[in-house]
């Protein structure tokens, strides 16, 4: 349901009629306070590379193979079997480039 439509010479009319009674000041602002310092971005995280890693059974890293010498890494472990030296295995590690 639609409000009536105010007058704007009456709205006036009060508004005046209450600021001369003292009653329209306006409150007291605040000064601003100072702007929070921004933080700066996050460093981006460091590139990463895959190597391949012949570790022992409890998970040590014994050597690491680039990633394109997976056939190496996995002659290595077979290496290692024949010599007895203990089961070792080849996974995936994440390392940082440089």
């Amino acid at each position: 349901m639609a409000r009536r439509t105010l007058n704007r010479f009456e709205l006036r009319a009060a508004a005046e009629a209450a600021e001369a009674l003292g009653l329209n000041t306006p409150p007291e602002t605040k000064p601003r306070s100072e702007p929070a310092e921004r933080r700066p971005k996050p460093a981006p995280a460091a590139r990463m590379r895959v190597v391949w890693a012949v570790c022992d059974s409890g998970g040590r890293t014994v050597a690491t193979f680039e990633y394109p010498r997976k056939a190496d890494a996995e002659a290595m472990v077979a290496e290692l079997k024949a010599r007895g030296q203990g089961n070792h295995f080849v996974r995936s590690v994440k390392e940082p480039m440089g």
